[in-house]
């Protein structure tokens, strides 16, 4: 839908957020933007990574990068990315081993985390990423001695059984599913992924050799006792995964055809082979109870084929999922061009009417493609689907994001180090890579100063850097000396750290000035540093904050310095004479209050009102907590719809993000405090506005709040 500034819009998201809530269902819906999505299959090294990459960390993140580079330029702007091709893992685990298809052996540490890496450059291109999981296959090998001594294949050898030449977790051993369970929230807890997808590999096939599974643990008909096993794993993953993130969206891929109508009425009108049969999966089960977020049959025919008629099997499936509230996305088969022979099955052939037909059922809601290889290398399939996606729009069902190639959500970032003084650096090192003359240097534990300096530090385009825990460490030192600094103001409320940074300096670096602001009081700091920004312009706005309410004043601070405006600090009951004189002598016309009455008493706005003689009692701005306030900052002060840049810090631990103000400064850019939740009100602020990018600033912010935010702020780039 349009973003419209207007209270009819406001109040119709608010009632569809709420309707979503009510009926647990996540944010992230297909239905805001169509699905244009690729199998990133590492199984084989069939798409990523190369076997000759084994070992070679920096060889592995170049083949990435030109594989979702090349997948983006056609329009795809979703990927599955198999993270667990057997029993093993492309991410840091404490459950699983590492893929042999890393390194070329089960076990062995590649140097890095892949499933972070793919996170961060997909996300950076504003690309999704379900992390795709085998939950049953054990090894595709029938030799095993190559399998990590760590592997549950080798400690739980009574969870697998060997068949046709591989080996499988037994789907009817509660072990394995609690297994399964705990395999996948090992990511969902660790990792910001955008879903939790798996394939159709259940049971192998209706001979697997589970008699003494079934014998112990089943009753009845053994096919019906085996599709009650998936159905009560996907049930146990999917409510694992959401008592961890209620948003996070888990689908499935089951084979195309679920049963034919000859056998079941309900069935397609199809006579291929049947899921319900073949892996005992009830996909129609799992929709109709709502046990997933979206399905992705595996529709690998041509439209017209003679057992499997596309046309035919996308009908249906949109007719299974209708009004159910889960999502249709139809997996495609494009790795079989060129096999024409094979029953006409070569449906790259004909990617684009089989993508037109798609777009005539408003609940299909976007492709899926096998595999991401033959999307980038099959020519008539790279330049269909480029044709489609990123020049054409559908008149049936057409999506803001078709309609204009701009729309999509925010690129992310992530800018936090070891502690509060290396998050600092790595600020300054995104914001001044060409470096700066000069350079604002704050204690750590003077929190609130750091944050008063924003102004002072964006009238000299100059970063924030902190000494911190004990001292000047070296690697701010090299900082300074990257950016090239001639000159260092040191700010604070305590002179001996003042002028042991001082020694520090002058005793590592040559050639640089440095200038003083201090005051064992903080108010009377925040004065000098407005007397520093009064000699350079005309000040005609202060922003009035309580020094004991460093949250509130970090909401202030980038527009505060984006204006060059002064923050001048005051106590809870009062203002200090010294404060009242200064704006007085000024003649300050804009007087803001930042926080409630209870960091920020009304006395204070009364004693300086009746010294100037002016009305000040609508001029705070404030919320019922720190949030809230946070948000009528922004609501008050932000009121384009579109900022070049977000950031995102913990509204409870926002230590990490008291440097980042003058760096936000630089593009008019908020800071957004996230909680434990996301309020109606937050919503509704954020909801018009969009970003190109967004900052987390700091870790430990909370993934549900994260992933609202980052959904809300979706829009029209620029």
């Amino acid at each position: 839908m349009k973003k419209k500034v207007s209270f009819v819009a406001t109040l119709a998201l608010a009632l569809s957020m709420l309707l979503s809530s009510m009926a647990n269902m996540g944010t992230v819906k297909a239905q805001d933007s169509e699905v244009r999505a690729a199998w990133i299959s590492t199984v084989f090294n069939i798409d990523w990574p190369s076997k000759a990459s084994y070992g070679n960390a920096e060889k592995q993140k170049q083949e990435y990068i030109s594989l979702i580079e090349r997948l983006k330029n056609v329009g795809i702007n979703t990927l599955m990315v198999q993270v667990r091709p057997e029993s093993d893992a492309f991410y840091k685990s404490n459950i699983s081993p590492w893929s042999r298809f890393l390194t070329g052996k089960q076990g062995q540490n590649p140097g890095y985390d892949p499933l972070q890496f793919i996170l961060e450059e997909s996300h950076k291109r504003g690309m999704k990423v379900h992390a795709w999981f085998n939950p049953y296959r054990a090894s595709i090998y029938d030799d095993i001695s190559s399998t990590s001594a760590s592997n549950p294949i080798n400690t739980h050898r009574d969870w697998v059984i060997k068949y046709n030449g591989k080996w499988y977790y037994d789907p009817g051993k509660p072990e394995v599913t609690q297994y399964i369970a705990d395999v996948v929230a090992e990511v969902v807890e660790n990792y910001q992924v955008d879903g939790i997808h798996f394939d159709d590999y259940f049971y192998p096939g209706p001979g697997f050799p589970d008699s003494d599974t079934y014998n112990k643990y089943g009753s009845g008909n053994i096919e019906n006792w085996r599709r009650a096993n998936i159905n009560n794993m996907v049930k146990t993953v999917r409510d694992r995964i959401k008592s961890i993130n209620s948003n996070l969206v888990f689908g499935i891929s089951p084979a195309g055809i679920w049963r034919n109508s000859s056998n079941d009425s309900n069935g397609s009108r199809t006579s291929g082979g049947e899921s319900y049969n073949k892996q005992y999966a009830d996909t129609r089960y799992w929709i109709k109870n709502g046990l997933v977020d979206y399905v992705v049959p595996q529709v690998y025919w041509k439209i017209g084929h003679p057992k499997a008629d596309y046309a035919t099997l996308v009908k249906w499936w949109s007719d299974q999922v209708s009004g159910t509230g889960v999502d249709l996305y139809i997996g495609q088969g494009i790795y079989k061009h060129g096999q024409s022979e094979y029953n006409g099955e070569n449906v790259a052939a004909e990617i684009k009417s089989q993508i037109n037909l798609n777009r005539k059922y408003k609940d299909i809601k976007g492709s899926v493609f096998f595999s991401a290889r033959d999307v980038v290398n099959i020519g008539q399939v790279a330049n269909d689907l480029k044709a489609l996606y990123t020049t054409t729009t559908s008149t049936t069902t057409t999506t803001d994001q078709q309609a204009d190639p701009n729309r999509r959500y925010p690129y992310q970032n992530k800018l936090w180090g070891a502690d509060r003084s290396e998050t600092a650096i790595k600020i300054s090192q995104q914001g001044w890579k060409s470096g700066s003359s000069t350079v604002v240097l704050v204690n750590g534990k003077d929190l609130i100063a750091g944050v008063v300096s924003s102004p002072l530090a964006a009238s000299y385009n100059a970063p924030i850097l902190l000494s911190y825990p004990r001292k000047l460490s070296d690697n701010t030192i090299k900082e300074i000396k990257r950016l090239g600094a001639k000159k260092v103001i040191l700010v604070g409320t305590n002179n001996f750290a003042i002028n042991k940074d001082l020694a520090s300096i002058k005793e590592k670096i040559s050639n640089v000035t440095i200038e003083k602001i201090y005051s064992s009081d903080i108010e009377v700091a925040s004065r000098q540093i407005a007397d520093k920004l009064a000699e350079d312009k005309q000040v005609d706005t202060v922003y009035i904050a309580s020094k004991d309410a460093l949250v509130d004043v970090l909401s202030i601070a980038s527009k505060a310095g984006k204006n060059r405006s002064p923050i001048i600090v005051s106590s809870n009951k009062s203002i200090n004479q010294d404060s009242i004189n200064w704006i007085k002598n000024r003649q300050i016309k804009n007087i803001y209050f930042i926080g409630g009455p209870n960091v920020l008493s009304d006395s204070v706005i009364s004693q300086l009102g009746s010294a100037l003689n002016m009305d000040l009692s609508s001029n705070r701005i404030y919320g019922n907590d720190r949030i809230q306030t946070n948000t009528r900052v922004i609501e008050k002060f932000y009121t384009q719809p579109f900022s070049p840049k977000v950031f995102i810090t913990r509204s409870d631990a926002p230590i990490d993000a008291i440097t980042v103000s003058a760096f936000a400064q630089k593009s008019d850019s908020p800071i957004v405090l996230a909680g434990s939740s996301v309020s109606v009100y937050q919503k509704d602020v954020l909801y018009p506005r969009s970003t190109s990018l967004l900052y987390q600033i700091g870790g430990g912010i909370n993934a549900n709040s994260y992933n609202q935010i980052y959904n809300l702020l979706e829009g029209v780039m620029k």
